[in-house]
């Protein structure tokens, strides 16, 4: 191989990894946009009218039924497998449910309430 083979090769890896950092960033701005998308229709739907009665007679209906929730997210499902094969006596199901009561706490805090008190005289909780 000649050197300007070996000079042509270099730049065209060069141009390569600059397409793939293109690529990425527009990725993460992309994704950024989402967050922003998500966080604003949180934030709308928090400050909305709710009717206490109409929601917990919708809730009520759900009581008789399996609370099995299935969620995607690798980053999430890598982080407790990690945390479950590293720390003995380790319960995701645990976890995953303190993360995700508290993160819809956050999020929707007078249906969280509503959804607490419902359960409660289910004698669910």
């Amino acid at each position: 191989m000649s050197e300007l083979d070996l000079i042509f090769s270099k730049r065209k890896k060069i141009e390569e990894e600059k397409k793939e950092e293109k690529v990425n960033e527009t990725e993460i701005e992309t994704s950024k946009e989402k967050e922003e998308d998500i966080e604003q229709q949180a934030k709308s739907s928090n400050n909305l009218k709710i009717d206490d009665k109409q929601v917990e007679e919708i809730m009520k209906k759900f009581t008789d039924k399996d609370p099995k929730i299935g969620i995607w997210s690798y980053p999430s499902y890598l982080l407790l497998q990690y945390l479950y094969n590293t720390i003995p006596g380790f319960k995701m199901s645990k976890v995953a449910r303190e993360a995700l009561e508290k993160g819809l706490r956050e999020m929707y805090p007078e249906l969280f309430k509503i959804a607490e008190k419902v359960a409660k005289e289910a004698k669910k909780i």
